[in-house]
């Protein structure tokens, strides 16, 4: 029979699956009580709970690592247009239009 920390772990990867932040800000001090106040389990219980706990963290560094990607790109759109062109060498470089205030000869 699944614990409560179970099905709170499990609440966890609905959450993070489905993007709501939200739910997961009201989980995490549910899940922080219950995994403090454990009672004794069976090494198939303890064997779950590790599985479900370990599937989260590899979630939500997934979830962490997207957010982080997402806010990357919309630093870039917002600084706005620039031409990137690649070196020689593969490095990347990031041509930004002239200033209004350079005048133009042509």
């Amino acid at each position: 029979m699944p614990t409560t920390l179970e099905t709170l772990l499990d609440q966890t990867r609905d959450a993070v699956l489905a993007g709501d932040i939200a739910a997961l800000a009201d989980l995490a001090p549910q899940v922080e009580a219950e995994a403090g106040d454990l009672p004794r389990l069976d090494a198939n219980a303890v064997r779950r709970l590790q599985e479900k706990a370990a599937r989260n963290a590899q979630l939500l560094q997934a979830a962490t690592r997207g957010i982080r990607a997402a806010q990357d790109r919309l630093e870039e759109i917002s600084s706005g247009p620039t031409l990137t062109t690649y070196d020689a060498r593969g490095k990347r470089a990031a041509i930004a239009p002239p200033s209004p205030a350079m005048p133009r000869r042509f």
